[in-house]
C-alpha cells in the first residue's frame, strides 16, 4: 500500500461545484454587509433599572428593502410538488407558499 497521497485530479464535476460556492460566498457577502452603518432595531433603555424587565423593541427597516424583498419573494421559482403526503420530505410545498403569499402582502 503506497504512502503517497496524490493529489485529487481536476474534473469538471470539481470545477463546477467549486465555481458555484464561490458564486454563493459571493451572493452571501453583498448580503451581509448591505447597508451596514444603518441600524434596524432600536431597543428602549429599561425603565427603573430593571435588566429583566420586558421592552419594546423597534424595528426600522427603509421601504425599498421591503420593497426590494416582496420583489424577490413574489419571483420565487418553486420546485415540483413532493411525492408523498406527509412531512417526511420536509415542508410541504403549499405550506411554503403559504408562508410566501403573507410575506409578499
Amino acid at each position: 500500500m503506497p504512502t503517497d497521497i496524490l493529489p485529487e485530479t481536476p474534473s469538471r464535476r470539481r470545477f463546477i461545484g467549486v465555481a458555484a460556492a464561490a458564486l454563493a460566498a459571493g451572493a452571501l457577502s453583498q448580503l451581509a454587509f448591505a447597508e451596514t452603518g444603518q441600524s434596524i432595531t432600536e431597543i428602549a433603555p429599561p425603565a427603573g433599572g430593571d435588566k429583566d424587565a420586558i421592552r419594546p423593541l423597534h424595528v426600522k427597516v427603509p421601504e425599498s428593502q421591503l420593497v426590494d424583498l416582496k420583489r424577490r419573494i413574489k419571483a420565487t421559482r418553486w420546485p415540483e410538488r413532493e411525492t408523498v403526503t406527509d412531512a417526511s420530505q420536509g415542508v410541504q410545498l403549499a405550506t411554503m407558499q403559504r408562508v410566501a403569499r403573507y410575506w409578499s402582502t
